[in-house]
């Protein structure tokens, strides 16, 4: 019989009637966990205390309990209600730390390993369920939300000690491991490594082609320095861009571009599924070229790298130290600055005559992720 690992986190269904506080990215990299413990041989019970987005409206009731997803994976959730006023909605989150921790003194075993992904809003019923139970704590870091942003300091402190209550870590990043500096076993995921089928190659038209994909804005920046590059680019390069956002302010630097004899540019929307692969493995290059004054770059590994390696690209990336210490980091193209000219040399550097193959250099990692979640569930592992 297979053994059950229970994973705690903010999670939710696509196609719920009414939502709960996630975010997307959190339950893909949870899915993804998910289904790398069901390869390394275990069950896995996703357990959500999380509460019912406020949208406004009047209370209505969400009912908890268990769903199947597959034999192998079911979700567990909190029951909760929408509420559209803050004394409620005070209430249905003090409700849904309270049924953690007596979900977890019911239902968990001494001894028994459950994963939590780290948020300090669940430090209190987590650190007390454990005293009781005496269960081992998995934490899953993917950043230190003290470091990030600013929070208040009650949740600073909740946060420092549900960090070191900990028996074992999933870390993020190599830099969080170092951060932590603690003696105790851990394991890293840079993100999900998804494997992709092989719908497309690049045309054979003599040109290079280099793809953005992603969210467009003017914060990170990342479409917006891509595009200005181009201006430094030759025209044997064509730059294709996809993605949602501060669309409209795009198009006008696009055009500034295309204007100039080089490298022409084109936004062709969103794309998605076999769309967006076929699409992306079109292109010869990947840009991951957000800004580099974010407190956020080093707290956790960009997941547009992993995707365009995934999808076969070679990638082009500002110098991030979590990325260049990393097992894939000389894999990667970089340019130490947001100067345009800069992002183009980089671009202009690849050597294409001597290129490692992406793809397979992803589902290594992936093939390692399964054996060292094998490795922290059964043995003791000192890094």
């Amino acid at each position: 019989m297979r053994k059950e690992i229970k994973y705690i986190g903010f999670y939710d269904l696509p196609d719920a009637k009414e939502s709960r506080v996630s975010t997307l990215a959190a339950i893909n990299k949870m899915d993804y966990i998910a289904d790398a413990i069901n390869k390394a041989g275990y069950d896995v019970h996703i357990v959500s205390p999380s509460w019912s987005s406020d949208n406004g409206v009047r209370a209505t009731a969400q009912h908890g309990g268990a769903i199947q997803l597959h034999p192998n994976k079911k979700v567990t959730f909190c029951p909760t209600i929408s509420t559209g006023n803050k004394i409620t909605g005070y209430l249905k989150i003090i409700f849904s730390l309270v049924w953690l921790f007596f979900w977890l003194v019911k239902n968990v075993k001494r001894n028994e390993k459950i994963i939590l992904y780290h948020v300090q809003w669940l430090s209190l019923p987590i650190r007390w369920a454990k005293k009781i139970k005496g269960f081992q704590l998995i934490l899953e870091v993917e950043e230190i939300y003290g470091d990030v942003s600013a929070i208040h300091p009650y949740f600073y402190v909740l946060e420092n000690k549900l960090l070191a209550s900990a028996d074992k870590y999933i870390f993020s990043t190599e830099l969080l491991a170092q951060k932590i500096k603690s003696n105790k076993p851990y394991i890293i995921i840079y993100g999900e490594y998804k494997i992709y089928p092989k719908l497309g190659t690049p045309p054979d038209d003599g040109k290079i082609h280099l793809l953005y994909a992603g969210i467009i804005d003017t914060h990170k920046a990342g479409a917006f320095n891509a595009v200005e590059a181009a201006k430094y680019l030759p025209d044997e390069y064509e730059m294709h861009i996809i993605g949602f956002g501060e669309v409209d302010l795009l198009k006008n630097t696009i055009d500034e571009v295309n204007n100039l004899i080089g490298c022409q540019v084109s936004y062709d929307g969103i794309l998605s599924g076999e769309d967006y692969i076929t699409y992306c493995q079109k292109c010869h290059i990947g840009l991951s070229t957000q800004n580099m004054d974010g407190e956020y770059l080093n707290s956790s590994f960009p997941s547009k790298i992993l995707s365009y390696m995934a999808l076969g690209l070679v990638v082009v990336s500002c110098n991030i130290e979590c990325v260049k210490i990393s097992k894939i980091g000389e894999l990667i193209y970089y340019y130490d600055n947001n100067n345009p000219k800069e992002i183009a040399d980089a671009i202009k550097s690849i050597d294409f005559y001597n290129l490692h193959d992406s793809a397979s250099e992803i589902q290594k990692l992936n093939e390692e992720f399964v054996l060292h979640l094998k490795d922290i569930f059964n043995e003791e592992r000192n890094n």
